[in-house]
């Protein structure tokens, strides 16, 4: 009999997604063979174990696509009744259920959380990829059918680890104010949607006056905006006192009876957060239209690890940065599929500013920005012209951008190594003359130490030695060739 390490030997944490997945469909159709000729319990048993050991890492779920058919336990308990017996014998087995509304059925859920036992359990609910890109599909079932999930999960939240909800529409997700509940062990929660087509259809324009939610501690917090926007009303994010992540998206915006949301509703969560318990590492506002942007006047502290704004309107990012008290988060970074103008918006202070998407303008943009390390991903519009644009409308007489020391290139093409070979040329020369300018000077004068660029257009032997020649770090590696250098 062919040894189980053939199939599933010891994976490091860093092996591929699709390498994994690769073979589990080996596993799968090599051991369905081998169980029509009777292979007993026992050695089922010690292969499933060898399987749960490559699907955790320290004893928690390796993260990985719910889509995934090859999931385990789900997988091998699908090949037939000895196997999935099995299984069932064995709790942890099932600690973590992926539901999905279009294949997975009532009854088998309340199996699978029943078969974790006593055991803490994460559990996610969601849609057939297909559904989830094509925002205009029509399925009137996806309320009906979160709401009959939910229920049959609510009796068992007081042991769940990660409650996670990605669905297409924001009226079919659970609503906040009826989660008046106890979750003493729950970590991560994310209601989310596709397409934010109103209020969940029960959720009246009243607060709940009688309303808890019990989660001490909650790390992490991905919420539509609807019900962002209760969690505000309900004085209930500003207390989570271990809350690591925030994120809020899918908002349209509009009047609604049950109430608005602003800019200035998140912006004081954060500096509430940031200032009672100093957990909060990151912020992501993703495709967000708030119903307004007008923000108080003595500011906000949003001195957190990281920021990320994603399909946001760039008035509301440049208000953001304005009415900031104090620093900016350590890293920045503006996702927009668009052709925004980012030339307007102060960028200063943060030490890492990530630019992705095709940006018009992001010269001007850049050389007001005052850190150390630019990454520019999938931007079409970052070629030779902006490089050059960057350095022309240098002041001759004073460096621009002193610390900058550090630039990365993702997915982007039309640049040649000769437009970023004169930029580092030109910015050698300008830290010369700021050097010969003041000798007796403390502040840092940084050349460009480091470039990485992945997924970049290819270069010559002749160029990458150039680049070694000026570079401390230096990596490129060619997207049409996977030439690294």
């Amino acid at each position: 009999m062919t040894s189980t390490s053939t199939f599933f030997p010891r994976m490091h944490p860093v092996l591929t997604r699709v390498e994994t997945s690769r073979r589990k469909r080996q596993f799968v159709t090599h051991h369905r063979r081998l169980n029509n000729r009777g292979l007993p319990p026992e050695l089922l048993l010690l292969i499933f174990e060898q399987v749960y050991a490559d699907s955790t890492l320290n004893g928690e779920w390796i993260a990985c696509s719910p889509q995934s058919r090859t999931q385990f336990p789900f997988a091998p308990a699908a090949v037939c009744k000895a196997w999935r017996d099995v299984l069932a014998s064995v709790p942890r087995f099932w600690t973590r259920i992926i539901i999905n509304l279009d294949t997975t059925k009532l009854s088998d859920i309340n199996t699978y959380l029943h078969l974790s036992r006593k055991l803490t359990f994460e559990i996610t609910v969601t849609r057939d990829q297909r559904i989830l890109s094509n925002s205009r599909t029509n399925n009137d079932d996806e309320g009906a059918q979160a709401a009959a999930v939910m229920a049959l999960i609510v009796p068992h939240l007081h042991r769940c680890r990660a409650l996670c909800f990605q669905l297409l529409r924001s009226s079919s997700l659970p609503a906040l104010r009826h989660l008046n509940v106890t979750a003493p062990l729950l970590e991560r929660l994310k209601l989310q949607c596709g397409v934010d087509d109103g209020e969940h259809p029960l959720v009246g324009s009243e607060v709940p006056e009688q309303w808890r939610f019990y989660a001490p501690v909650l790390r992490r917090l991905f919420l539509n905006g609807r019900n962002f926007r209760d969690a505000c009303a309900l004085r209930w994010v500003d207390s989570l006192q271990n809350l690591e992540d925030l994120c809020v998206s899918r908002y349209s915006g509009g009047k609604y009876p049950t109430g608005e949301l602003h800019l200035h509703d998140v912006l004081l969560i954060v500096d509430r957060l940031h200032r009672l318990f100093g957990i909060l590492q990151k912020l992501t506002l993703q495709d967000v239209s708030f119903d307004g942007i007008l923000t108080r006047q003595d500011g906000y502290d949003i001195q957190i690890e990281a920021v990320s704004l994603q399909s946001i309107n760039l008035s509301t990012v440049r208000t953001i940065f304005m009415s900031k008290t104090g620093p900016a988060p350590r890293l920045v970074h503006i996702k927009h599929e668009l052709s925004p103008c980012v030339y307007h918006i102060r960028l200063t202070q943060a030490d890492t500013l990530v630019l992705e998407g095709p940006f018009s303008h992001m010269a001007n943009a850049i050389n007001i920005w005052d850190g150390n390390c630019l990454s520019i991903k999938n931007c079409p519009t970052f070629n030779d012209r902006t490089i050059r644009d960057i350095h022309r409308l240098w002041d001759p007489n004073k460096l621009t951008s002193p610390n900058w020391s550090q630039l990365k290139i993702d997915n982007c093409t039309e640049f040649s190594a000769d437009a970023v070979l004169a930029l580092i040329d030109a910015r050698n020369d300008a830290v010369q003359r700021a050097r010969d300018r003041d000798i007796t000077t403390q502040a840092p004068f940084n050349s460009l130490q480091v470039l990485q660029v992945h997924g970049g257009p290819p270069i010559s032997p002749e160029d990458a030695e150039a680049f070694k020649e000026r570079l401390l770090t230096f990596e490129w590696h060619e997207a049409a060739t996977g030439i690294t250098h």
